[in-house]
């Protein structure tokens, strides 16, 4: 009688965790599913001020466009159109390692895959000058290869 006792203590406790566990786990979830709008709307603004610092009134950005590869948590991608030539485009922001850290790097891609690095996010100058012509050349032609090669598979599906 005692070994039947503790067993249904065993599940009682049992059960209470894995109800705490769940809930703690759907609460999460909840907040990654209602942050997830305002930080797609964050990056497009942050590509927006990006793009209009350098070349403005030229590009209008448009939606998210899914990224079905396992560099999606470290990227995203947007529908964009120039206006000055009316083509459409797609602009990719990437966290890039550099020296000062990981910064967010601005891609260019043209509906033949091919890529152009426009440039660092949220810096400015002298700063992102030193930036783009630093060692960390060498880490941005890698995503310029590797992001042709995505677009190309994603254009080929």
């Amino acid at each position: 009688m005692k070994q039947q006792i503790s067993y249904k203590n065993f599940f009682i406790n049992y059960a209470i965790f894995i109800l705490i566990t769940s809930f703690v786990f759907c609460i999460l979830v909840y907040i990654v599913k209602v942050s997830q709008k305002s930080w797609d709307s964050n990056l497009k603004a942050v590509i927006e001020n990006t793009l209009s610092e350098t070349v403005p009134d030229t590009w209008e950005i448009g939606n998210k466009v899914r990224i079905n590869n396992p560099l999606s948590s470290s990227a995203a991608a947007y529908d964009a159109r120039n206006k000055k030539n009316g083509e459409n485009y797609k602009i990719a922001i990437i966290r890039l390692q550099t020296f000062y850290g990981p910064q967010a790097g601005i891609y260019i891609i043209d509906k033949e895959s091919k890529v152009t690095f426009h440039g660092y996010a949220s810096l400015h100058g002298r700063c992102a000058d030193q930036l783009t012509n630093s060692v960390t050349g060498r880490r941005v032609e890698y995503w310029k290869l590797r992001l042709e090669e995505i677009f190309k598979q994603e254009r080929g599906n």
